[in-house]
């Protein structure tokens, strides 16, 4: 929307409050702002989510007039299997328009999920005034003291995706008591009641929380992954046997999480990046361990993973070519043609691939000189990059070319002539050119007895 681009980030809240406002006068009922964005803004944080309720009118109608008073063309959804519309405003913020969960403010308030979120702003009034209508809230999030506004039993089992949402604001601070905790390990076994869409959603705002690894963990102790995905389990608590490292599979993948920014494929490529190790350890005859392919298996686990919980196919596809990809044994001892051998390889997105190998570098015991080689290779896979005019080295005359300047049929060969021209341009045998292309093909073919013209 150019108008909620144009403005600067408060007075986009109160574009959007002015809207709601005026929906809410113009039809004369009780709506209230409800949940994160009041809590956001007494933290001091942006808003990125408004969750509206309405009173004696029904939401779908209050949703309407709201997008007709924005002036703009919004996109918005209704989910199947839930009372509410989203109405898309920009990437970065969204209205949820749902009915209350009680007849009145106080009983809904007392149904939701945390005491923290329990602020609301009265949408009758021309300016946003917070309110804290239980009396706790604002202390709570003073204290970062999270707790349930009822029985934490009852609130857990209403919704079990609260107990993903608690983990993220243990992740951002927030304390959470012991008997917080022994509910959620109560009633973490229902967590699959919950769709997988949805469990995705929460989990995508634990990892970009502000420290991940405090959710991670807690998940973890309760035992969320057994239930959730137990195909991890077995690296939960697995020990690296390891000269580099000094914590456990799954301690090293959360604190590498940690160190990255809060970018979703660097965080989730952090994430499962070393977990495929407890799946291909193995003891040498002379005593050493070694975790030969565990990229490929951790890569593997990503793929399913992401998939099962409903990432976005393009998200995936980049989180899976890191962590395939993040084994990166540089020394200066490289020769060009294996700096090109790599950028083969990476060449999708090399800068992805070498960001993510810094921050798993910065996690090991003496990451220093590492540090200073993974500079060097950069140094050296931008000069290549120079000299070949883009990242991506292919061949630079395609199949069909082949069988029209040689006079060749369709078949295994002509792919097979391809690779041996990418493999030229990597050695540094031959220009990365449609010329060059055209002589080593000629002398290939007669190298191996196929006539050529």
């Amino acid at each position: 929307m150019e108008k909620l681009k144009k403005e600067e980030k408060r007075e986009i809240f109160d574009f959007v409050f002015s809207a709601l406002h005026r929906t809410t006068k113009k039809l004369g009922v009780e709506a209230y702002i409800v949940g994160g964005a009041p809590r956001d803004i007494i933290r001091g944080l942006e808003p990125k989510d408004i969750d509206v309720i309405v009173f004696e009118q029904d939401y779908s109608t209050f949703a309407k007039i709201f997008m007709s008073e924005i002036g703009e063309k919004v996109t918005f959804f209704k989910p199947k299997k839930y009372e509410m519309i989203r109405i898309n405003l920009s990437d970065n913020l969204t209205v949820d328009i749902s009915p209350p969960k009680s007849k009145n403010l106080i009983g809904d308030l007392k149904r939701r999920d945390f005491t923290i979120n329990t602020l609301v702003i009265p949408l009758k009034d021309p300016r946003p005034n917070i309110l804290d209508p239980l009396g706790v809230a604002t202390d709570d999030i003073t204290r970062k003291f999270l707790r349930t506004p009822s029985d934490p039993q009852k609130t857990f089992s209403s919704d079990p995706s609260r107990i993903i949402r608690a983990a993220r604001f243990v992740s951002e601070g927030f304390f959470a008591d012991e008997e917080l905790i022994k509910s959620m390990e109560k009633k973490v076994p229902s967590i699959n009641s919950v769709p997988k869409e949805r469990q995705g959603e929460e989990l995508r705002k634990l990892f970009l929380s502000k420290k991940p690894s405090l959710g991670l963990f807690l998940l973890r102790d309760i035992k969320f992954f057994n239930y959730a995905y137990p195909k991890i389990v077995p690296a939960l608590y697995k020990d690296q046997k390891s000269p580099y490292h000094f914590e456990g599979v799954f301690e090293h993948c959360a604190h590498v999480v940690d160190l990255t920014p809060p970018d979703i494929v660097l965080r989730l490529s952090a994430f499962f990046h070393d977990i495929g190790k407890a799946f291909a350890e193995k003891t040498l005859p002379d005593g050493r361990v070694v975790y030969w392919g565990h990229e490929i298996v951790s890569a593997e686990i990503a793929d399913d993973f992401l998939s099962t919980f409903k990432f976005p196919y393009d998200e995936r596809k980049k989180i899976v070519f890191v962590v395939k990809n993040h084994m990166i044994y540089y020394t200066s001892q490289w020769s060009d043609s294996a700096v090109r051998r790599l950028l083969r390889r990476i060449g999708d997105d090399p800068e992805l691939v070498l960001k993510f190998v810094e921050y798993d570098i910065k996690a090991l015991k003496d990451p220093s000189e590492k540090l200073k080689n993974i500079q060097e290779l950069r140094d050296r896979i931008y000069s290549e990059i120079l000299k070949l005019g883009k990242a991506k080295i292919e061949s630079p005359i395609d199949g069909y070319e082949i069988q029209k300047i040689f006079n060749l049929k369709p078949g295994p060969l002509i792919g097979q002539i391809k690779q041996a021209v990418i493999n030229a341009i990597v050695e540094g045998k031959i220009e990365p050119n449609k010329e060059s292309a055209i002589s080593f093909i000629r002398e290939y073919l007669r190298q191996i007895g196929q006539d050529s013209k």
